[in-house]
Parts: C-alpha cells; sequence; structure tokens
C-alpha cells in the first residue's frame, strides 16, 4: 500500500518519510566560495503552506535537471531539520534537506495554483507590521530612482529608488549585484512599456538605523526580480492601477554610472578595517583585533588532532556521531562526514613566531586539492593514517604570505580568514611596519631567556629603555591550546539566501565564530 500524501503544515522532525504533493515556487543556485554549488527551492501545496527545501552539493547533479520552476511533483522522503535560516523565506518551522533516497515525480497538480506570493504591503512595511528575519514578496511602481552604479568586475553594483503602491505610501529600495544589471538592460530595451512595476520575490525588509531608512532590498541569490510581468494578475492590477501616477519610461531615468575597476587597491580592500601590524606588535594587543601581518611558513605544529577535521556538509563546523547521525554544534545533519583542513602552523617575521590556524578555504587554495581528495588518494594507495600529515601539505611552507588574521585574548594562535601571496603587496604591508617602528621604542621584557615557547602566565612588563637579544625569533604559542573545528572565512550557513563568499568587510567578518584558544603573553622582543 502507497503511503497518503501529507500536507505541508504537517511537517515536523519525527519523522523522514514524507510524502508530498506541491508546486515549485522559488528556485535558486548557490555557489560557495569553495565552488560547491548546492540548491535552494521553495515548495508550496494545495493549502498555500510553504516549506523551503535544499539540494546538497553531492546530490546537485542528481536533481537539476528534474527540478522546474513553477512545476508541480509528488516528492518523498527527506531529512527534516530546523528552520534556521538567519533570513528566513517561510515561516515554517522545519526545511526539508534532500538524501539520496529522495524521489521527485513530475506530475500535473491541478489542485496547485500556478503562482502563490506570500505578498506584503508597503503601508505594512511602513507600519512595521513585518519580521526583520523573514523574506517577503513586494510588489511596487518605480517612482524615483535616486541613485545607480554598476561596477562590472564584482558585486557591488547597486541601484536606489522609491517604491509605490496602491497605499500611495513610499518605501525606499536598494538592490545589488545582477538585479541591478537586470533593471538597466530592461530600462535599455523595453522603452515602449511606460511606467514600471516590480514583483521583489524573497525580499528582505531592513529597519531604519541612524541615518539610514526604512528600506528593501534583494537577499542575493535568495531573490527574484521580476519586472512588468503581466502574467502576474498582481502586478497586472497594480500597472493599471497606477498608470496614471507612475513616471513613464525613458531612457534618461536611469543613468548608470560604469565603473570598470574598483576605486579601492588591492592593498586597500585586504586591510579594509583592519590593522597593519608586525607580529612584534600583534604580541602587544589586548582586545580582539583583526589584523594584517606577513610572515613565513616554518613548521606544522601537532595539536591535539590530526590535519583534518570531519566536518558537517551543510557548514563548516565539526560533526559528531549522536544517536546514530552525524550532527554539528547547528543541528544539521549528514549522512557522511566532510573532511575538511585545519592546519595549525608556526609562521615567523625574523624576529617573532606565532602560531596560525589555517581553515578548509585557504587551504585549498595553497595545497591545490580538498582534504577529501587528499584523503580518498591516500586510501586507495593503503597509506592513510588520519594522524600522519600528508607529504603533500609541505607545499604550504617556506611561503611568504601577507595574512589576515582575528587575534582574541583567550586565544594562543590567530585565526586566518583570508591571505595574499602578492610580492608587491607584501612589500607595501612590510613598508608600513618600519614607518610604525620609528614611532614605536616600547620594549617587552621578562626574566625568561630562552629561545622557545614561553609559558608563563603573567603578563609582560613593558619597559622604554631595556631590550633583550636572541639568536632565534621567539615563539608565543600554547602547547596545551584546544581550537574548536570550525573554519570562519566562511559565512555560518551556506544555506542563507544572502551573498555567498568569503567575507570582505569587517561587518562579515566579525560574524564569524573563531577556535577557542589560550594566549601566552609572557614574551621578549630581539634587539
Amino acid at each position: 500500500m502507497a503511503r497518503p500524501i501529507e500536507y505541508i503544515s504537517s511537517i515536523d522532525d519525527s519523522k523522514d518519510l514524507w510524502k508530498v504533493a506541491v508546486r515549485c515556487k522559488h528556485l535558486w543556485s548557490v555557489t560557495s566560495s569553495q565552488n560547491r554549488e548546492h540548491l535552494e527551492l521553495i515548495l508550496f501545496d494545495s493549502k498555500l503552506d510553504l516549506i523551503q527545501a535544499i539540494v546538497p552539493s553531492y546530490l546537485v547533479s542528481k536533481f537539476k535537471t528534474q527540478l522546474e520552476l513553477g512545476c508541480s511533483y509528488i516528492m518523498q522522503n527527506f531529512k527534516v531539520s530546523s528552520n534556521d535560516f538567519s533570513f528566513k523565506s517561510t515561516d515554517h518551522k522545519f526545511k526539508l534537506i534532500f538524501c539520496g533516497s529522495t524521489s521527485v515525480k513530475k506530475v500535473q497538480l491541478a489542485d496547485i495554483p500556478l503562482n502563490h506570493l506570500k505578498l506584503i504591503g508597503i503601508n505594512a512595511i511602513i507600519e512595521g507590521k513585518y519580521r526583520t528575519n523573514l523574506l517577503y514578496d513586494i510588489i511596487g511602481g518605480v517612482t524615483e530612482i535616486s541613485q545607480a552604479q554598476i561596477i562590472p568586475d564584482n558585486n557591488k553594483s547597486k541601484v536606489v529608488f522609491s517604491l509605490t503602491d496602491l497605499s500611495k505610501h513610499h518605501v525606499q529600495c536598494t538592490l545589488w549585484g545582477k538585479l541591478v544589471v537586470q533593471l538597466n538592460e530592461y530600462y535599455t530595451t523595453h522603452k515602449a512599456d511606460g511606467s514600471i512595476v516590480l514583483l521583489l520575490m524573497n525580499a528582505r525588509i531592513k529597519e531604519p538605523q541612524g541615518n539610514y531608512p526604512l528600506n528593501v532590498s534583494n537577499a542575493w541569490n535568495g531573490t527574484k526580480l521580476l519586472i512588468n510581468d503581466l502574467s502576474i494578475e498582481e502586478v497586472k492590477n497594480l500597472k493599471e492601477k497606477l498608470k496614471d501616477d507612475l513616471p513613464t519610461l525613458s531612457s534618461s531615468s536611469m543613468q548608470m554610472e560604469t565603473t570598470n575597476t574598483s576605486v579601492f587597491s588591492d592593498l586597500d580592500k585586504f586591510v579594509w578595517k583592519a590593522e597593519v601590524l608586525s607580529l612584534s606588535d600583534i604580541a602587544y594587543l589586548q582586545t580582539e583585533t583583526t589584523c594584517v601581518t606577513v610572515a613565513t611558513l616554518e613548521k606544522f605544529e601537532c595539536g591535539q588532532s590530526g590535519w583534518y577535521y570531519d566536518g558537517c556538509s551543510e557548514c563548516t563546523k565539526s560533526v559528531t556521531l549522536k544517536d546514530g547521525k552525524f550532527m554539528c554544534y547547528s543541528k544539521h545533519i549528514s549522512s557522511e562526514p566532510v573532511p575538511r583542513f585545519k592546519l595549525e602552523v608556526l609562521a615567523s617575521d625574523g624576529k617573532l613566531k606565532y602560531k596560525f590556524v589555517f581553515w578548509d578555504v585557504d587551504c585549498v587554495k595553497l595545497i591545490g586539492k580538498s582534504a577529501l581528495q587528499m584523503k580518498l588518494d591516500l586510501m586507495e594507495t593503503g597509506d592513510f593514517d588520519p594522524l600522519e600529515f600528508p607529504y603533500e601539505l609541505d607545499v604550504m611552507l617556506k611561503k611568504e604570505l601577507a595574512i589576515r588574521a582575528v587575534f582574541q585574548p583567550n586565544k594562543a594562535s590567530l585565526s586566518v580568514i583570508g591571505f595574499k601571496a602578492d610580492e608587491v603587496l607584501r612589500t607595501k604591508i612590510k613598508e608600513r611596519f618600519k614607518c610604525e617602528e620609528h614611532t614605536s621604542k616600547i620594549v617587552v621584557s621578562t626574566d625568561d631567556t630562552r629561545d622557545d615557547m614561553h609559558t608563563a602566565s603573567c603578563t609582560p612588563t613593558i619597559t622604554t629603555s631595556e631590550k633583550q637579544s636572541h639568536d632565534d625569533p621567539q615563539t608565543v604559542s600554547d602547547p596545551l591550546s584546544i581550537t574548536a573545528d570550525y573554519d570562519p572565512s566562511v559565512a555560518n550557513s551556506a544555506l542563507t539566501p544572502s551573498k555567498r563568499s568569503i567575507p570582505e568587510t569587517v561587518e562579515e567578518l566579525n560574524s564569524a565564530q573563531l577556535s577557542s584558544t589560550k594566549i601566552i603573553r609572557d614574551i621578549k622582543l630581539e634587539k
């Protein structure tokens, strides 16, 4: 006997064997900073309840050709997980995760409407009748474009305009990235269409803060823009009723400022909102600081584990076996753990040594191979030992890098969130060190004259006259430190409908969770 079809409203995590009749409302692809693609989709049923579903990277090739926007399906067998997205596409308590046994059968389901929008009116937005962590569908007519800029070489293209609806209230809307290009192309090629009515599906509402007004914006890949789509009844009706209130489209309505390159240099972007410090200067830090330094990678440190950790398939946190399931701290369930690099590397600038933790994203860039592939290669040859550091890792060593990392006062290592190997950039950063050294005469002194790691627990004594001289660079490290398995250079959830990339701004950097270790401050500087 076949299982009965159940409604989306009934779905919870009490079982995996759900069978639902649904239509695909929204479908988009997301590529992570590690160049891994996964799919996200929003499904609704005949009762117009919605739920978000995820197709993990390892199943994309299987399901990508089966899933189509607007088509209806009988689907069954999913992993059910909490709807823990930072910005939720639905208000359902759970989300569905496709697995190897998920079945997708395309069928014609006349009882499910072709379109379903969870609309919020501009008047409701102004009155604050919304949730800041929930994404909405918004329809409005464009009344004025106040700012527009396209930068082809990155995703910073931006356009700011006003939207209105039948309430005659206005709200500011800001679009970023590809949606800006889409809007600009429409203005260029559809001059006969007159006024413009937009439908933003899965849009974010930002509360007013300080000088920033209430604003509607896209949530990067997760937002879909439809322009004057008269096949949607709500768009057709609004365009007809606002025809006398919206400006007529003209070639001068949207004057785009096109910039072929960013106004910031590579150095400016790399050190943005970070302190440029030598390792000796970093030793003085007392508070959490994002810093940029230059150092040569000398050797791998043997920590509490080997060269990789078992990671979650949805995020970068480590997994543990719990009740027969691999689960990470965010309660994502993985059918199999994903090996991810985590390497503790001792680096030197010629005066001081410091321990850096390099995470999976940067290790892949330096090594040219993923931890999974390296592990599989070793298993094929019969040489795999989880505690033996493969010889291939040594390609990281003896390299001088400009490193962007986060210092925290209770940790014994710097957590790396980016690097640059460019020689010119490294030279410019080191020149900044020289300028600072001419203005700083303080040194850290101690009675311990050893040249290896210091393990004293007291804070350093700072003097202005006495300096200690040593033959070898010193080391700041703690052999007993334990580092959590989590890659801070990747967004907390690679599945949220927002920008997936290595963070470039301090706001994104500060949202990363960093490893937990202990800092030893009792150090000496070389004369």
